[in-house]
């Protein structure tokens, strides 16, 4: 078959497993996964950025936004903590480009398979909530990225909706943190079932500066959610 990304032809790499099984399908060739850069070493406890340098905050264990967070007084016991499986890198954003921004569905197939492998291992006993569209920006793009990620695997309870609003790439840090309480979220179905889930995870492609996933856990907070954490592709 051909690579979701370069378009050239890929090859099952050799394993015991394709040696007795038959060949596994390859959905990215080698050249283009190589520039993908999965998360690791020592990262903040709280939303999983690498530690180092200028991200370091005088707390060892977490970054310089995340200590900012947890003196905010609303946002500081919204979200239990970030997972994300690799570096929002140059690769990584044009990945994410091609696939929400220039419409190819195709490259959902690779994000699929890596997350629910994850989710599998580590979120088995949360409760999903995937992180909404707009209407308008649904209409615009044509899908929703999570869900098209997710749909075969995931059958969540609880279904967040979405009102239309500036996108949050296009503000600036102090801009996002201080419309926190001004969440452009709201619980579509399952509102009853919000404070009997003991552990939920809100799953989305980016995490950022964190505030829309607080925004929406400010919500689900609202009507009861007491443990709630994010699942994101890339940090």
């Amino acid at each position: 078959m051909r690579c979701l990304i370069c378009h050239e032809k890929t090859q099952a790499k050799l394993s015991w497993s394709t040696i007795f099984l038959g060949s596994e399908e390859e959905l990215v060739c080698e050249r283009c996964e190589e520039g993908l850069e999965m998360l690791g070493g020592e990262q903040c406890e709280l939303c999983s950025r690498v530690l180092g340098g200028m991200w370091r905050s005088s707390a060892e264990s977490l970054c310089l936004d995340c200590t900012k967070w947890n003196q905010h007084e609303t946002a500081q016991d919204l979200l239990v903590k970030n997972t994300s499986l690799y570096a929002y890198n140059e690769t990584m954003k044009e990945w994410l480009a091609q696939y929400k921004y220039q419409g190819d569905a195709e490259v959902s197939r690779y994000f699929s398979t890596k997350l629910k492998s994850f989710y599998a291992k580590n979120f088995r006993d949360y409760s999903p909530v995937l992180m909404p569209l707009s209407n308008e920006r649904l209409h615009a793009r044509g899908f929703n990225q999570v869900e098209l990620i997710t749909k075969e695997w995931l059958a969540p309870t609880v279904t967040l909706g979405r009102r239309e609003s500036e996108q949050q790439s296009k503000k600036n840090r102090k801009a996002r943190v201080s419309q926190l309480n001004q969440s452009p979220f709201y619980i579509q179905s399952g509102i009853d079932s919000v404070k009997t889930l003991k552990k939920i995870v809100l799953v989305d492609d980016v995490y950022t500066t964190g505030t829309t996933v607080r925004q929406a856990a400010y919500v689900l907070r609202k009507h009861g959610a007491e443990h709630i954490e994010s699942l994101t592709l890339a940090r």
